[in-house]
């Protein structure tokens, strides 16, 4: 029902009264003032919030500047309206007692986990469609901390650093949840360092099921300055993600969806379910994950930033490519290579660069 038909309403509801019991009438009138009052405070659109303090970023920055003032609420998010974003927000997090806060800009909106000392422990980048879909979206984080607007540099910066967090080693909370797993197998003990480095010695002589790799190639490996190092068949397994991932490893029907084998992020689209799902090449699957949240983009078929797309794949800007050549090329596998070689020698997709406060299109990078 509108304002205007709930005064009808009322103003009807008033005379009829009025005829009938005039004694009432000076209850109504404060009956229909209360009325009017709410009326006008639920229709009236929200105030204007408070602009947010001053954000920068000191010289040589680092996630420290990212941190703003307002601490993380322990509740966790709920979602009363529909769920915004490409992917949901899992709202996976490594502790409860560490400080989450809410970054965004353009079609990217991050959420990072901070432990002591403002130490990066675990990010989760979210795409979203368009502003409405941001807005959506930001709302719904709100609940955990209060977003923050960064700029395109920063959050590119921000992503590079949330593509390295999760090759570091477990963490005391992973450790004892693998333990927990590995307690299925045979009570898990604990030994000293000492102990632990003998151990890792004898293991490095030991062939073990590598011995039954394709082709009888038995790894080997070295000591280095008191640590190891894996060789042969077993180094390059693990950088290509999993046991004989190869060129095509995983399944090859991910083919007929555009994806390389091996991966969910890379090729036309994904086929994650959300931003901490990768595929068995997971050095990899970054690279390309980093690359479809660049925030800045415009999507097939598509106009933003007085730029029309009318190609079957969407265009990001010259920094995310530039970011996924780099990543590609570290890698180091016949999968990455075959990705770069796809996207930036085949197809050779252009991105978009700033120039004189404007973007346009720009010729893609070539040597792949």
């Amino acid at each position: 029902m509108s304002f205007r038909r709930l005064l009808s309403a009322v103003r009807s509801a008033r005379e009829a009264i009025t005829r009938g019991a005039p004694m009432a009438d000076g209850l109504l009138k404060s009956l229909l003032s209360v009325v009017v009052i709410f009326c006008i405070a639920v229709s009236s659109p929200p105030s204007a919030s408070a602009k947010p303090f001053a954000f920068s970023f000191p010289a040589g920055w680092s996630l420290a500047g990212l941190v703003g003032t307002v601490g993380a609420r322990s509740e966790d998010a709920e979602r009363r309206e529909p769920a915004a974003g490409a992917k949901p927000y899992t709202g996976r997090r490594v502790g409860n007692d560490t400080l989450r806060m809410v970054y965004h800009h353009d079609l990217t909106v991050a959420v990072v986990e901070l432990g002591p000392n403002k130490l990066l422990l675990n990010c989760e980048l979210i795409e979203t469609h368009d502003e409405d879909d941001t807005g959506r979206l930001l709302r719904q984080l709100s609940r955990i901390n209060r977003p923050f607007g960064v700029s395109f540099p920063q959050m590119v910066r921000l992503m590079a650093q949330c593509q390295q967090v999760n090759t570091h080693t477990l963490t005391h909370t992973h450790t004892g949840r693998l333990l927990r797993q590995l307690s299925r197998i045979n009570r898990p003990f604990g030994v000293s360092f000492p102990q632990m480095v003998r151990l890792m010695a004898q293991c490095q002589q030991v062939a073990g099921v590598e011995a039954f790799d394709e082709g009888g190639d038995t790894p080997t490996t070295h000591s280095s300055g008191g640590g190891w190092q894996e060789t042969g068949a077993a180094r390059a397994r693990l950088d290509a993600g999993g046991a004989h991932a190869g060129l095509l490893g995983g399944s090859p029907l991910t083919l007929l969806q555009g994806i390389i084998p091996g991966t969910k992020w890379c090729g036309t689209g994904d086929i994650a379910a959300d931003y901490h799902d990768l595929g068995a090449d997971r050095r990899l699957d970054r690279c390309c994950r980093t690359h479809d949240l660049c925030p800045t983009k415009v999507r097939a078929f598509s106009s933003r930033y007085n730029l029309t797309n009318n190609s079957l794949y969407s265009k990001s800007h010259c920094t995310c490519d530039d970011m996924l050549f780099d990543c590609l090329k570290t890698t180091n596998t016949s999968a990455s290579h075959l990705m770069g070689h796809i996207y930036f020698n085949i197809v050779q997709v252009p991105c978009l660069e700033d120039v004189d406060d404007e973007r346009r299109f720009r010729n893609a990078r070539l040597g792949f």
